[in-house]
């Protein structure tokens, strides 16, 4: 047996290296236009190897998947392999019949797979029609209808047509949110980016049906409840019901749960990846933000504290997870667990899909480049940065181990439109503003945002023109060019000011929600006076140039940007003309604000401001750098309507400063309005005459009152009760107001 077993072994390694010496050559036939070569490049064909019907399989797969051919085949016979293919044909003529907006029409040329002097596929092409529908839906086109005409010439070629039928738009009729929702309509409508439909609303996409948004509403409404305490939260369903005439109402339906409370941390690390002052360090870090009602920003800034503190010690390979553990009594326990990770190096990062966007402006925003240390963070991080850019519809990625600790990281972009048009309309009591705007977010696919606009008021006109470049000269900050010209003619200030010049900024992180801005502008104001001004007022006309360089910190501790229910944000910044100008001066400004929730009905809020201005040299600051109060700051009164007179104008001064405290309250009028109600106390001042201190007045004004904001069908409608508390002789008063329409 052992005899029969070793010539078993010899006559087995004797057959394997003649089969393995084989020559196995190959036969192509039917192609005319993909060489044989191109052919054995993409299945990767070798002479010296021994294939099967799965390998011929996946051979067949890969040629498919080129789109080149529209038949394949393959087959063994003795040693050769014979390729029996069809090819696509070609497109001669390539057309889209009905589209009639000219950006969309040339984003479909650019992105599509098929078009003239392109192969054709029918997967291509119901790729294509896919992309198109989605297009349309997003742009609010439900019942978009896509067909084609597709006619075969000579020499394998084709004309091919796409017709589009885009229909009408669905607009939204109505949102609602019913369910166990906890909070009121007005405030969750103020947390998703749909809107109700309104005339005011004619530019605007964000009350056009769209499933994404939809999708990111919902994503937006939980985020909202997790920051919130509710850990539970569902939001079982979002439905569209159309309603005729091209309307839709949406419904979110929401079970918010219970609300919970940080308990305690625990820090795991049975791997001994941290040693004991490290574990220290980071208790502290847990410890000074994990307390109070449950968030998940909370648990997202100490997950990113946590990275930073790794990645300054030099801890890698080592990553963590969150585990959240229910107790009793609506107690949350938070432990972070601490694991090794296998070593990895990114070798290449690989970026698809960026047919106009230059492949730098996704890799700045990536946190890592060739031959950094793979970490997952790192990567998620750096999408999401790049999804941030609001330039691409999706980002995907993916990673393909390599061996030797090296991966390849794969990164696929989705270009979308990156123009768009809005405008506004308000009418009030104080006046009324049309507003229109036009921004490009990714000019030249360089993620240069462009964006112009013009408002057109009783008492102001502007217009302005931004440049914004991202990682200006490498430095990870965005720089940004402004071009403006402006002219107001305030009624009560008694004079008319014409503005035209530019300023160059930039604004970055210097800590953790610690920001600074400065910039750098220069402007020529041409002022003159009415008619009926005093010869005092008047001497202060004429024309003036002035260099200014600014800066301003913030500090913003709040839970959201808008509507914010506690938290609090301050800032304080400064300005100065220096020599060169007309008038130097230097300006102060100062402001805070504060909210505290007691519940979802009761959210204070205290607001504070103080600014001032003074010159450097013997002139007086000229009128248009004065400062006021606007009624939005000091409800009760007209806007530019206290402080110093001379004669009949309010002349301004060189200080002012107000404070708000409100509260919003509930209300008898149905939750399904969205109308919020707010009760508020202001007071505030403006004093200070450079040119003649006895026109100054130093009476504190104040005022309390009622406010109704209200989203009607005739738009965004903001009435205002007030009463005044305490006033000046001269002061204009205002105790009633409104405004009707807004931009968006």
């Amino acid at each position: 047996m052992k005899i029969i077993f070793k010539f078993f072994i010899i006559f087995l390694i004797f057959f394997s290296k003649v089969y393995a010496n084989e020559n196995y050559n190959y036969k192509i036939l039917g192609n005319k236009r993909i060489s044989d070569q191109t052919i054995i490049s993409i299945i990767d064909l070798k002479k010296n190897k021994k294939y099967d019907v799965e390998d011929l399989n996946n051979f067949q797969k890969k040629l498919y998947n080129t789109n080149y051919f529209s038949k394949v085949s393959l087959k063994i016979i003795k040693n050769t392999i014979q390729i029996l293919v069809e090819e696509n044909p070609i497109i001669d003529f390539f057309y889209l019949n009905g589209v009639v907006n000219n950006k969309r029409e040339e984003f479909f040329y650019e992105n599509l797979s098929l078009g003239q002097n392109k192969i054709f596929s029918e997967a291509l092409l119901k790729k294509d029609i896919e992309k198109i529908k989605d297009n349309y839906l997003d742009a609010g086109f439900f019942d978009v209808e896509v067909n084609t005409n597709i006619s075969k010439i000579s020499g394998n070629a084709l004309n091919v047509v796409i017709n589009i039928d885009r229909k009408e738009k669905y607009k939204i009729n109505r949102i609602f949110f019913i369910g166990n929702k906890k909070y009121k309509s007005s405030t969750l409508s103020d947390v998703v980016s749909s809107t109700e439909d309104g005339w005011w609303k004619f530019l605007s996409s964000s009350s056009l049906v769209n499933k994404k948004r939809i999708n990111f509403d919902k994503n937006l409404l939980k985020r909202f409840y997790l920051n919130n305490g509710y850990y539970d939260v569902q939001i079982t369903s979002s439905d569209i019901n159309f309603i005729g005439n091209n309307l839709a109402n949406l419904t979110f339906s929401i079970n918010s749960g219970q609300k919970y409370f940080f308990s305690k941390s625990v820090i795991n690390d049975n791997a001994k990846n941290l040693n004991e002052e490290n574990i220290k360090d980071l208790n502290k870090i847990i410890s000074k933000k994990l307390k109070g009602t449950f968030s998940q920003k909370k648990i997202d800034d100490i997950n990113n504290l946590i990275n930073e503190y790794l990645r300054n010690k030099k801890i890698e390979f080592v990553t963590f997870f969150n585990k959240i553990n229910k107790l009793e009594k609506n107690k949350l326990d938070i432990e972070f667990e601490f694991v090794k990770k296998p070593r990895k190096f990114v070798n290449l990062i690989n970026i698809s899909g960026n047919t106009i966007t230059e492949e730098s402006v996704i890799r700045r925003n990536l946190l890592f480049s060739e031959g950094d240390s793979y970490l997952d963070y790192k990567v998620l991080k750096s999408i999401d940065k790049v999804k941030s850019l609001r330039i691409f519809k999706d980002v995907k990625f993916n990673t393909k181990n390599l061996g030797n600790e090296k991966v390849d990281l794969n990164i696929s972009v989705e270009e979308q439109p990156t123009g768009s048009v809005s405008a506004g309309i308000g009418v009030g009591s104080s006046g009324s503003t049309v507003s229109s705007t036009i921004v490009e977010k990714n000019l030249f696919g360089k993620g240069i945002t462009l964006d112009g606009n013009v408002s057109v008021g009783t008492e102001k006109i502007s217009g302005n023109v931004g440049l914004s470049l991202p990682d200006f000269m490498n430095t990870g900050n965005t720089f940004n060019y402004n071009v403006f010209a402006i002219s107001t003619d305030f009624t009560n200030a008694g004079y008319e000011s014409k503005k035209i010049g530019n300023s160059i900024s930039t604004k970055y992180n210097i800590y953790e929600d610690v920001s600074l801005s400065t910039g750098i502008g220069v402007d020529r104001d041409s002022i003159d006076t009415n008619s009926s001004a005093s010869n005092l007022y008047k001497s202060r006309e004429g024309d003036y140039l002035t260099f200014k360089g600014s800066y301003f910190i913030s500090n913003d501790k709040r839970d959201s940007g808008f509507q914010p229910s506690k938290g609090y944000r301050v800032g304080f910044g400064q300005g100065l003309a220096i020599p060169g100008s007309d008038i130097t001066y230097i300006e102060n400004n100062l402001t805070g604000a504060i909210y505290h929730s007691i519940s979802s009905d009761y959210i204070f809020s205290l607001k504070s401001g103080v600014n001032t201005i003074n010159s450097l040299g013997d002139e007086d600051i000229k009128l248009s750098d004065r400062k006021f109060l606007r009624q939005s700051k000091l409800r009760g009164f007209e806007s530019y309507g206290i402080g110093p007179k001379d004669g009949a104008d309010h002349i301004g001064g060189n200080y002012s400063a107000y404070a708000s405290l409100s509260s919003t309250i509930p209300n008898p009028i149905p939750d399904s309005w969205n109308a919020k109600s707010i009760v508020f106390l202001d007071t505030g001042n403006v004093w200070g005459v450079d040119f003649n201190d006895s026109l100054d007045s130093n009476k504190l004004r104040s005022s309390a009152g009622l406010s109704l904001e209200w989203v009607s069908p005739l738009g965004p409608l903001s009435i205002t009760l007030s009463e005044t508390i305490s006033k000046a002789d001269g002061d204009l008063e205002e105790s009633f107001s409104f405004q009707i329409g807004s931009n968006f």
